[in-house]
């Protein structure tokens, strides 16, 4: 979702921290279950795993986990760029 819905979604807590520890805490574990039991292809799973990378290398860089960061990023955008693929392979 665009940043905007994103920060009023999880108004009054860290915007970025949520996303991306609901994503990898969260996401990854049910997308590594749902694998197990052939519910989602690799092609899908590996979309999972390059998500939390990008997000576990950007968690290294202070500057992005600004709510301005969340809007402005490249990093960020690029991330729901990749977001959006991951839900598209899932619809398919």
């Amino acid at each position: 979702m665009p940043a905007d819905v994103q920060i009023e979604k999880w108004q009054g807590f860290a915007v970025a921290d949520e996303i991306a520890s609901d994503f990898s805490d969260i996401a990854l574990k049910y997308a590594k279950e749902l694998l197990e039991n052939e519910w989602l292809t690799l092609t899908q799973y590996r979309l999972f795993l390059e998500i939390d990378k990008r997000l576990a290398g950007m968690s290294k860089q202070k500057d992005l986990w600004s709510v301005e960061a969340l809007r402005s990023a490249d990093d960020w955008e690029e991330c729901r760029a990749k977001g959006r693929e991951l839900l598209k392979a899932l619809g398919d």
